[in-house]
């Protein structure tokens, strides 16, 4: 099989087992509320390398939200009407989370909610669609992300295998949005900070949909953005103040391990300590939870995407050192209860 070059950095599990953090507060129940499963040239990482992750950190995690990835694209239909070709990733993230559930001892729930991929831009054409992936996913389904992340320079890349600039404006993506809203489904959206303002159209012209902004809104550090972080966080604040007052919106904290994002780590001869990357991530984590207040945010861990710098337990270790000060109810919100509500998790 020929190696597919990845659009993400490198896992090197040897660079990882370098660092072995025990984990804070073993106790505080965790969702972790994004992550990826696929099998791709560039690595597995299926229910048994997810488990094998929150085993070996020791974090209390009870459940978790499957993400779409473009890295799943190989597995979508290739046959019927286009807009039923994504089902079979839906499909494919159920039977993950029904295997998970049948491993023995195991007590993480893998998948309880899952986001799917649809494209919006078939507008009302999407409605039988839904109704399919409901019935598809046994009642896991509970939103949909699109594949958005795009810039018009070469070097800033999302790994999405098509994504247009000015797709939110498609003249039927409002109608797709609509689609889920009716069938009380959320809206993820990865994109990049230059890309906020047209997230808010939608936003604005749907008050009722419920919106998960990806990734801290995906400030950028390479390309023109490199080396110009007061640049990048000049346009990123000012998107994001405007946000922040739209109440449909809600933002996950973390995406932080892209290269895209500003993640150096990888350039080290040894893995980032949990202290480390607090104080790297801190800035923009803190920001943005002061914006959109704390029952509008949650930790999210972005693996295997995040694993090119870091490892898992590190990564929760640094969401509970950037919390430290917070009070119980906060961090339960933050760690917990605010995934479970707005992926609707029992």
């Amino acid at each position: 099989m020929e190696k597919i070059k990845s659009p993400h950095l490198e896992v090197r599990e040897d660079w990882l087992n370098q660092l072995k953090e025990d984990p804070i507060l073993p106790d505080l129940p965790i969702i972790d509320p994004h992550h990826h499963l696929w099998d791709v040239g560039f690595g597995k990482y299926y229910v048994e390398e997810l488990l094998d992750d929150i085993k070996v950190s020791g974090h209390n995690i009870k459940s978790t939200v499957y993400i779409m990835s473009s890295s799943n694209t190989k597995i979508y239909s290739k046959e019927g009407a286009d807009e039923y070709k994504p089902l079979t990733e839906i499909e494919f993230a159920t039977n993950e989370g029904k295997r998970s559930d049948l491993i023995p001892n195991n007590t993480v729930k893998v998948n309880a909610a899952i986001v799917g991929s649809l494209d919006l831009t078939f507008g009302n054409k999407l409605e039988p669609v839904i109704e399919k992936g409901l019935e598809i996913s046994k009642g896991r389904l509970k939103g949909i992300r699109m594949l958005l992340a795009s810039h018009p320079d070469a070097r800033i890349s999302s790994g999405a295998i098509k994504s247009d600039l000015g797709l939110m404006l498609h003249p039927n993506f409002i109608d797709g949005a609509k689609c889920l809203q009716n069938a009380n489904l959320s809206l993820d959206f990865w994109i990049y900070h230059t890309q906020l303002g047209e997230m808010e159209k939608v936003a604005r012209a749907l008050p009722n949909l419920n919106i998960i902004l990806n990734h801290v809104g995906g400030p950028i550090h390479l390309g023109e953005y490199e080396g110009r972080q007061a640049l990048t966080h000049r346009e990123w604040r000012t998107a994001m103040m405007r946000l922040s007052r739209l109440p449909n919106i809600n933002v996950k904290l973390g995406g932080l391990g892209m290269a895209v994002n500003g993640a150096k780590f990888h350039e080290e001869p040894s893995p980032p300590t949990s202290v480390q990357l607090s104080e790297a991530w801190k800035p923009w984590i803190y920001e943005t939870i002061s914006m959109f207040g704390v029952d509008r945010c949650m930790f999210e861990s972005n693996f295997p995407v995040d694993k090119g710098s870091c490892s898992y337990g590190s990564l929760w270790n640094a969401f509970k050192i950037i919390s430290d000060d917070m009070s119980d109810e906060e961090k339960n919100k933050l760690f917990y209860k605010n995934a479970a509500k707005i992926y609707k998790i029992n």
